[in-house]
């Protein structure tokens, strides 16, 4: 680790996501840990690390390492180091275990996986911790699961004790330090510059003795800051998303006029046809209110009254900070198609046939009661086709029957790997490890970069005034 780089420990770290947001604000990822050989190799070659199984324990010696396996084979006992920040999102099926005041400790209730992420807590004490999950974590179990989550980073001291009363080796016997929350909320991606609709729970912690000479106004005026910028407070993504269409073509949309007018006019066929039942229901409500002008369908679509609510300079503030988000992430004038993508991409006819009679925002409902009828469906994302002026759908990692993700191109079925990629802000540099399906997995698992970024800066900024770095 070079000094001029805060440190990060990365647990769960899959294809990296958080790391390499991490990595663009300045901070490197000495040690991490992730279950399989895929993600582990991905993480591995873009930031030169070295991969070891576990339950080995490396010798750093400058080096940097990805212990490959089983995290609950990992010993953290045996670093002795303390990391800037731990990052992590374990995965809290586990909580379903919780019931009312029947808590198993560690290896019970608390969720296995994620009394890992406990256990690195209390043996490496890190100056900050980032956990971040589902959303549904905050009301799964009738929240029980949230609550002993925040209880247990809030009173880490209180739990070790616990868990040595019970005769659990894999907490610390030293006296450990428990953490204070700055932010602890659901953050929706679209308002800090992401064009997906990804909503993730991100928990930052910071270590008490850090913060113990601050007053109360000091430590809400941190607390408020992280929540400015994590929430997207006076964020002009608010009112203005970056879209996909953004994404995909590398431009923003003050400059993709004719590109929008051409992908829309693919569909004029089924606005003007009775092929399909429900092409009429939608060419009333969507097709007829459309204008073909991009900047004017775009606020239609953001919300907003173009006639009443059009300010030129304010507009202009929103395509400058659109470019600005694309040029960082190097897609500025680079349109995903150009790029070398070895995706597979074969679609079956059926499903080619299906996807051109669905339009833009629509899914299979679309083709109810037609040859190209979807039986046995009833949730929103199957077979759903990108409209180029909002921003992506989520992302998903896993499942089949039309979960792929269709593009808003009409004569394009589902979407490349690549394309997946950049929805999630990862840059086109990254040259992901295994099969398609082990990529498409890494790539919906993972944590923006772009939110790993921003949660990264807000830490570093923080570490310097406190006097930490």
């Amino acid at each position: 680790m070079t000094k001029k780089n805060l440190s990060v420990v990365s647990l769960f770290s899959g294809a990296g996501g958080f790391d390499h947001g991490f990595h663009q604000a300045g901070f490197e990822t000495i040690l991490a840990s992730e279950l399989l050989e895929t993600g582990s190799k991905t993480l591995a070659s873009y930031f030169d690390m070295e991969i070891i199984k576990t339950p080995n324990s490396p010798e750093f010696n400058g080096k940097r390492f990805v212990i490959q396996g089983d995290v609950r084979e990992v010993d953290f006992s045996d670093y002795h180091f303390q990391p800037d920040v731990l990052i992590g999102g374990p995965p809290c099926q586990d909580f379903s275990r919780i019931r009312g005041g029947n808590e198993q400790g560690l290896n019970g209730g608390r969720g296995k996986l994620y009394a890992e992420f406990v256990r690195a807590l209390m043996f490496l004490q890190p100056k900050f911790f980032v956990f971040e999950n589902v959303p549904g974590l905050v009301s799964s179990n009738e929240g029980k699961a949230y609550q002993t989550i925040q209880n247990d980073f809030q009173n880490l001291t209180t739990l070790q004790k616990s868990e040595i009363e019970k005769g659990i080796r894999k907490v610390p016997a030293t006296e450990i330090l428990s953490y204070h929350l700055l932010y602890n909320s659901i953050v929706y991606a679209p308002n800090i510059g992401v064009p997906q609709k990804r909503k993730r729970l991100i928990i930052v912690g910071i270590r008490q003795d850090l913060i113990k000479s601050l007053d109360e106004g000091a430590i809400d005026a941190l607390e408020k800051r992280f929540s400015n910028s994590l929430d997207g407070v006076d964020n002009i993504f608010q009112k203005f998303p970056l879209t996909i269409i953004e994404a995909f073509e590398g431009k923003p949309l003050d400059k993709l006029g004719c590109k929008y007018r051409s992908v829309m006019l693919e569909y004029k066929e089924i606005a003007s046809s009775d092929e399909i039942p429900n092409s009429e229901d939608w060419r009333n409500q969507k097709w007829n209110n459309l204008t073909f002008n991009v900047v004017e369908d775009y606020y239609q679509v953001c919300g907003l009254n173009f006639e009443e609510e059009f300010d030129e300079e304010e507009f202009s503030r929103a395509m400058e900070a659109h470019s600005k988000i694309l040029e960082h992430l190097g897609w500025l004038d680079k349109p995903v198609i150009k790029i070398d993508d070895e995706s597979d991409l074969r679609t079956s006819s059926q499903v080619k046939e299906r996807m051109y009679r669905i339009p833009p925002g629509e899914n299979y409902s679309f083709v109810d009661n037609t040859q190209w009828k979807v039986a046995g469906h009833n949730i929103s994302l199957i077979y759903r086709r990108a409209e180029p002026l909002k921003p992506a759908w989520t992302v998903v990692a896993y499942g089949g029957g039309g979960t792929l993700g269709y593009h808003y191109e009409r004569n394009r079925a589902q979407l490349s790997l690549r394309e997946r990629a950049r929805i999630q802000t990862f840059s086109d540099d990254l040259k992901f490890s295994g099969k398609k399906s082990e990529i498409r997995a890494q790539i919906g698992e993972a944590v923006p970069p772009l939110l790993g970024k921003l949660i990264a800066e807000q830490i570093a900024l923080a570490l310097i005034e406190l006097d930490c770095r």
